[in-house]
């Protein structure tokens, strides 16, 4: 039975993601078709009694099995990029897939609208069960950054938020502010045990996506190593009892 709420919860969550509030400001795309982007997705951290990739949570095998994944964009209608999706995976197969990105409402937030600048609404609010709800989302500021080729405008969104499950999380988002495509991405979690209600056991993680090449001139990952360093500093303050009777899983 606890398994079935819990499918039946997860559902829910997946449905009230994929149901655009009407408020919401639509945003048009600031890529082309046959734009190409090419990331390197890493799994920094880990610690948990499970297996990786976890049963719940944003994880997924390609976060760390990857050398990296292409999105090459193959339509634009309105404000959705359709991409054919690549990975080319460290055992030397590829796979691919593709993905409807949606720059007003998607919640992967792969992309975003062309030319926003700081206040602007990334995402509007999203209502779960009628009790939980993800806030809006606004660009915590638009800022120059060096990428090895170039200083474009970048926008930033920072974001912490809690679950219903009791999962805390970290948000850091880096967009290119004339494409809108994302170039830096880091994600930190400390989430919460579900094996009672047919998940999995507690972890705590870190992954971190980066744009390194693209066929739009002179756009790649900007200079992070400052608040890379940052972060890595804050992580170092997360108190011992947290990572109590967890393995480290080596990435």
């Amino acid at each position: 039975m606890k398994k079935v709420i819990l499918l039946i919860v997860l559902s829910m969550l997946l449905l009230g993601a994929m149901v655009a509030p009407a408020q919401a400001q639509i945003r048009t795309p600031g890529v082309l078709v046959g734009d190409w982007f090419k990331y390197e997705a890493k799994v920094t951290q880990f610690e948990s009694t499970g297996p990786f990739p976890p049963t719940l949570g944003p994880l997924t095998l390609a976060d760390n099995e990857t050398n990296y994944i292409m999105y090459n964009v193959t339509g634009i209608v309105q404000d959705v990029i359709n991409f054919t999706v690549t990975y080319n995976w460290k055992n030397g197969t590829e796979t691919y897939g593709t993905l409807d990105e949606n720059v007003t409402f998607s919640m992967d937030m792969l992309a975003i609208g062309a030319d926003m600048v700081e206040g602007d609404m990334v995402r509007d609010t999203y209502l779960f069960f009628g009790f939980y709800q993800w806030p809006a989302l606004y660009l915590n500021a638009s800022i120059m950054l060096a990428n090895p080729n170039a200083t474009r405008e970048t926008n930033v969104l920072n974001y912490s938020g809690l679950n219903i499950l009791g999962s805390i999380y970290d948000y850091r988002f880096y967009w290119d502010k004339a494409t809108g495509m994302r170039v830096w991405y880091w994600n930190h979690g400390n989430v919460a045990d579900s094996t009672a209600y047919g998940g999995g056991p507690a972890y705590v993680y870190t992954v971190q996506y980066e744009l390194v090449d693209s066929s739009v001139q002179d756009v790649l990952v900007p200079d992070l190593t400052g608040p890379v360093l940052l972060l890595t500093t804050m992580l170092a303050t997360i108190p011992i009892a947290l990572l109590h009777k967890r393995k480290k899983i080596v990435i």
